[in-house]
């Protein structure tokens, strides 16, 4: 008996600790900082608020008002007739600001959402593709796909130019061709030595400008000179340092106009309205996330078990997806968590200038573009419940941030 409680103990003396995965090491770090619990709390108030009142709280702005009790300050004795209790007091129409504000976060926490999820997902998947084919060879099908891109790109200047589509599609097509051309030639035995340039070209040429004929031969010119430079560029060996250069200097280029200047550019072009503002505000942020994401991938793709799929001939699309997207996702939530905050004030400040939402639709920016103009006569209220409800929730995403940010640190792991 002894024998064996020396031997339970020996055991135990050698015990491994029990192995646990990145993300539940995260998850335990993250409930346990008091930043990140803050944040989640706030976050977690305005999302349930939020949703519930959407959906179990109906709410028509546009029969909502009572000009009877506008401007009353808050309070919670029951005033008006029928008796009616405002905790925010009320605006200019009689509505009551606390069930718009409530309302309201339906659609600017919306926002937010959409907008960090185009700028995630567009903006994240050109950066993983351009700090991926900076380092590697471009493969038969990405080869495809570039210039498929490339000629149906160059092909949106004629296309727009001749008022069809026509133009864009064919030279699409085209670059398609040309990145599958080499196949093409071994399968049928030809030879590879063919002048391509000259043969793109008047292919291009003449896919550009038959099919505007019928519009004057002014246009077929130009579009046909277009469609002979886009088959000369769809013939030349591009690669992936190239694809990778194209799309940076395209995310530098968003990146020299002001953000705000740019989002009220595309609003203007697009209309006003919540959906607008989302993919205004969406494109805004797409370089954030190709920058980060390149740079996320080009400090892994050097990594030994990047080298070591390379060796056992693994596909590229299983190396990118599978190796080394997961490696560069702690950096990209952050951001995306961080990113929200900003998308909500990106709203804000849309619906401040007239842009957002579309009155009578609650939206915190536009309240207070409505209720600043009377402070003058002490009506803080108006100004006061909308302008703290921006203020929480973008404290509340920028704490979880924080909190991921440190939960998702691989130093940190014990």
């Amino acid at each position: 008996m002894a024998e064996l409680e020396r031997r339970a103990i020996g055991l135990d003396a050698f015990a491994v600790r029990e192995h646990r995965s990145l993300w539940k090491d995260a998850w335990r770090r993250l409930v346990s900082s008091n930043t990140a619990r803050a944040g989640m709390a706030i976050v977690a108030l305005f999302l349930l608020s939020a949703v519930l009142a959407h959906f179990f709280w109906p709410y028509n702005p546009k029969v909502d008002g009572d000009y009877s009790l506008k401007l009353k300050p808050p309070t919670l004795l029951p005033m008006g007739d029928p008796p009616s209790i405002h905790p925010f007091g009320t605006d200019i129409n009689g509505r009551d600001i606390f069930r718009r504000v409530v309302h309201g976060g339906w659609n600017s926490l919306r926002v937010g959402l959409v907008a960090v999820g185009i700028s995630l997902t567009v903006g994240g998947l050109l950066g993983l593709l351009a700090g991926f084919y900076e380092s590697m060879p471009i493969g038969t099908l990405g080869r495809v796909a570039l210039l498929g891109f490339v000629g149906g790109l160059l092909g949106a200047i004629p296309a727009w130019l001749a008022g069809q589509p026509y133009p864009a599609l064919l030279l699409g097509a085209l670059g398609v061709a040309a990145g599958n051309w080499d196949g093409f030639l071994k399968q049928e035995g030809a030879n590879a030595s063919l002048p391509r340039a000259a043969f793109f070209g008047v292919v291009g040429l003449l896919l550009a400008g038959l099919p505007v004929l019928t519009v004057g031969p002014a246009a077929a010119g130009v579009c046909g000179f277009l469609g002979l430079v886009t088959g000369v560029i769809v013939s030349l060996p591009l690669g992936g340092p190239l694809f990778s250069n194209v799309i940076m200097r395209l995310m530098d280029l968003i990146l020299a106009f002001p953000g705000i200047l740019l989002a009220i550019a595309i609003v203007t072009m697009l209309g006003p309205g919540l959906e607008r503002a989302m993919i205004a505000i969406g494109i805004v942020g797409i370089p954030t996330y190709a920058r980060l994401a390149r740079a996320q991938v080009l400090s892994v793709i050097q990594e030994e078990y990047v080298t070591a799929a390379r060796t056992i001939g693994a596909g590229q699309g299983r190396i990118l997806f599978r190796h080394i997207l997961p490696n560069t996702l702690s950096p990209i939530i952050v951001q995306a968590t961080m990113g929200l905050a900003g998308a909500i004030l990106w709203a804000g400040a849309l619906g401040f200038l007239g842009l957002g939402a579309i009155p009578p639709e609650p939206e915190w920016g536009a309240m207070l573009s409505d209720g600043y103009k009377y402070l003058a006569s002490g009506s803080w209220w108006a100004v006061l419940f909308p302008g703290l409800a921006i203020m929480l929730s973008v404290l509340g995403f920028n704490l979880l941030g924080d909190g991921l940010r440190d939960a998702l640190d691989p130093r940190l792991r014990i």
